[in-house]
């Protein structure tokens, strides 16, 4: 998985590529903490647009960022979601616990 952080404005956008597991999780959480810490950020946008799968270890990681950018003040999105990625966070229900853009 590759992660980078990128800051324009009020957002700030984490672009995800590969696949979010077990593995990469701390480097997923890594990214939130430089996300979350940058002054004058009101909205997180994580991009999907090539992430190729998520686990359930992806999916703790996505809860603790929500979590944190709540306590924050900041609005956390989920964006370019394809289809599989879409119908994984339905089927356990998270659809309804995560904003999508």
């Amino acid at each position: 998985m590759t992660i980078a952080v990128e800051v324009q404005g009020a957002t700030a956008r984490i672009h995800l590529s590969g696949g979010i597991d077990y593995a990469s999780q701390e480097e997923f959480k890594r990214a939130n903490q430089q996300a979350l810490s940058v002054e004058g950020v009101r909205e997180i946008c994580v991009d999907f647009a090539h992430a190729t799968f998520l686990d359930s270890s992806g999916i703790r990681a996505l809860l603790d960022l929500q979590k944190r950018a709540d306590a924050a003040g900041r609005a956390l999105v989920l964006v370019n979601c394809n289809s599989h990625l879409r119908e994984i966070f339905e089927i356990g229900g998270f659809d309804k616990v995560f904003r999508f853009g």
